[in-house]
């Protein structure tokens, strides 16, 4: 059964050239094979440009029944390291390939990695190239932890979301971010009024056209409201909880 295995050689211009090897792709051959007759950066680059390999005999000679061009992926364009990494593990599975042998022009020695999975490839290919990230700038270190973070935010939202029916996600994803601790635990009346006071101090509310109207009733008596447009939707306006705007002004008069 063949051994599959991608050779390639990634450069400073953050080109990957790659090369399919159909036989014999496992470290205990094609590996060893690769560190005692190409182990240069001529001799790396030269063999992850040849395109088809059936195998390398024990005196490191190269047979191949078929011809083809290597593949040349480009992972400098609008790509972050990460990205970069991943489009690298991709292409390995893309070949069919059970192991993978980079030689980064950088560092000059082959990189193993076996292919169990994209992600897992694209951590092994984080450690093996590590040198190679500086192509790329900074790395965020903190970029896993943002991620996992709004995870957290999201998974929260869908939980509270039956709480606020017909409310915009993006202000319950903003509820979430500023008040994630004072909610962790609460009961839902206690999650329905911290939002209440984010939602009145972030967002105009039906609170505030409440306090408008009633301060001119206040002030000039019951014939302040003689629009029936304005004083019906006071009466029949409802809000998240369910309450007309009425029956809001009362609870919150209290």
């Amino acid at each position: 059964m063949a051994t599959r295995a991608l050779i390639g050689y990634f450069d400073d211009d953050r080109v990957l050239t790659t090369t399919y090897n159909h036989y014999d792709g496992y470290p205990d051959h094609l590996g060893k094979m690769l560190d005692k007759y190409f182990s240069n950066e001529e001799l790396a680059k030269k063999i992850a440009g040849t395109g088809y390999i059936s195998y390398i005999d024990d005196d490191g000679n190269i047979e191949a029944n078929n011809k083809r061009n290597p593949d040349k992926t480009e992972l400098g364009r609008d790509l972050d390291w990460e990205d970069a990494l991943f489009e690298m593990a991709k292409e390995i599975d893309n070949y069919g390939a059970d192991f993978a042998y980079i030689w980064y022009e950088g560092d000059g020695d082959w990189s193993e990695i076996k292919n169990t999975g994209i992600r897992s490839m694209v951590d092994q290919l984080a450690n093996q190239l590590a040198s190679a990230a500086t192509m790329y700038g900074p790395v965020d270190e903190n970029k896993e932890l943002k991620e996992e973070n709004m995870n957290m935010i999201l998974d929260k939202v869908k939980e509270i979301k039956p709480l606020f029916p017909g409310m915009d996600d993006k202000i319950l994803v903003d509820f979430v971010k500023t008040h994630m601790e004072d909610i962790k635990g609460a009961s839902d009346e206690d999650i329905k009024d911290e939002f209440e006071e984010f939602f009145s101090v972030n967002y105009e509310t039906g609170a505030d056209y409440m306090e408008e109207k009633l301060y001119t009733a206040n002030e000039m008596g019951d014939k302040a409201v003689e629009d029936e447009s304005a004083s019906g939707a006071f009466e029949e306006a409802v809000n998240w909880r369910g309450e007309t705007l009425k029956e809001q002004f009362k609870r919150l008069s209290k």
